[in-house]
């Protein structure tokens, strides 16, 4: 394992503990969409094929557009109450 895959593992294990351990739902997908590029950077660096890029460009833009429903759900539910 590299000293790159080594940071990148640090920051994702930091951000998973964080989203564990902050109160606040928007710094909670802060802290999840910094895990979801972590993931997609160790996918591509891991798997060393076109193949292995296009799995983590998949996982990239999956990761995302299900973190902006979070947020937008998130928002609708406080104009609600």
């Amino acid at each position: 394992m590299g000293i790159v895959e080594t940071i990148i593992g640090a920051i994702a294990l930091l951000m998973a503990i964080r989203i564990f351990l902050t109160r606040s739902r928007a710094r909670k997908l802060l802290y999840l969409c910094c895990l979801s590029f972590c993931i997609s950077a160790l996918i591509a660096l891991y798997v060393n094929s076109p193949m292995g890029g296009i799995v983590a460009i998949t996982y990239f833009i999956c990761s995302t557009l299900s973190s902006n429903a979070i947020a937008y759900t998130i928002e609708q539910v406080k104009d609600i109450e």
